[in-house]
């Protein structure tokens, strides 16, 4: 986070105006995140807007756990369905379902006895080689600049992305970095943590034909109840991509509910297959972290 940007936050706090909003905010927080690494993130390794070291996450969740009701996503989406209150109410959710995830967050989330979410990429689960966007070659080929036609003409596919690139699909990459194994989340689906969809190959749903996305839906759902033996009620959007007719294919697939990336706290009466989440970059500073908690983040106020 920018030394400006962290600063302002900062300067939130100590005014008081994040806990004045936070107290009187009615929308629930469903949080997003990706990684969790032990040690700090090794240069040119990962995504640095993915991986949060284990000390900023622990200090996240154990100010979380002492100001928030944190529910399990079912509860949270039953309170929406039956209008219930959502005010400082909040819902943990981790993308990609990394191995260092299932390592380092969820013993943290066990001591504190707060419940999580973890949505599954199956192919990813199946084969465990880097998610492209941690490969050193993409970030050095400058992510930011490329995102555009990554995620539009290439559909956010690995093996097209990495082959325009013309990277070897085998970086050596340390084991917090690469996706759980499917041994890793049944366990951690016996201990008691929510497994959900998040597709079978993370390509960019909206790029996708109509048997394609069926595909992605479907396939995915049976992957994980075969191999966890938890049929999952819940689906994220790779990339936070959706559109009406990937969210109408996601609800006549019987997922419960979906989550999306569009910022913003879940209010009352929010169509239950598009939740909103506040995704939490690695680098955010704890001051920030409490803003975004309770809905303020520069995100919302600056034009795109």
């Amino acid at each position: 986070m920018q030394p400006l940007t962290a600063l302002y936050y900062a300067g939130l706090k100590a005014l008081g105006w994040t806990a004045a909003v936070r107290r009187v905010r009615r929308g629930g927080l469903i949080l997003c995140y990706h990684n969790v690494v032990a040690a700090p993130r090794v240069p040119l390794v990962g995504d640095p807007a993915v991986h949060m070291s284990l000390v900023r996450f622990r200090e996240q969740m154990e100010w979380l756990s002492t100001h928030y009701e944190v529910v399990p996503l079912g509860e949270m989406v039953d309170r929406v369905a039956a209008s219930h209150s959502l005010r400082r109410v909040a819902s943990i959710t981790f993308d990609d379902a990394y191995a260092g995830t299932l390592a380092n967050a969820l013993p943290v989330l066990r001591r504190l006895a707060l419940p999580a979410t973890v949505f599954v990429v199956t192919e990813a689960a199946e084969h465990r080689q880097p998610f492209w966007w941690d490969h050193p070659s993409v970030q050095r080929a400058g992510k930011l600049r490329r995102r555009e036609r990554w995620l539009g003409p290439l559909q956010g596919d690995h093996n097209a992305i990495l082959t325009e690139l013309a990277i070897d699909d085998h970086a050596p990459l340390p084991l917090d970095f690469l996706p759980a194994s499917w041994e890793t989340l049944a366990a951690a689906a016996r201990s008691g943590v929510t497994l959900g969809v998040h597709s079978g190959t993370h390509r960019s749903l909206p790029r996708l034909t109509d048997s394609e996305l069926e595909a992605e839906l479907v396939a995915s759902h049976a992957a994980i109840a075969l191999h966890t033996g938890t049929p999952p009620a819940f689906f994220a959007y790779p990339y936070g991509l959706w559109d009406p007719r990937v969210r109408d294919a996601v609800q006549a697939a019987g997922y419960r509910a979906a989550c999306t990336l569009d910022d913003g706290l879940v209010d009352a009466g929010v169509d239950p297959w598009a939740l909103p989440r506040v995704n939490m970059p690695a680098s955010i500073s704890f001051a920030a972290f409490q803003a975004w908690s309770a809905g303020l983040s520069l995100r919302r106020l600056l034009p795109r």
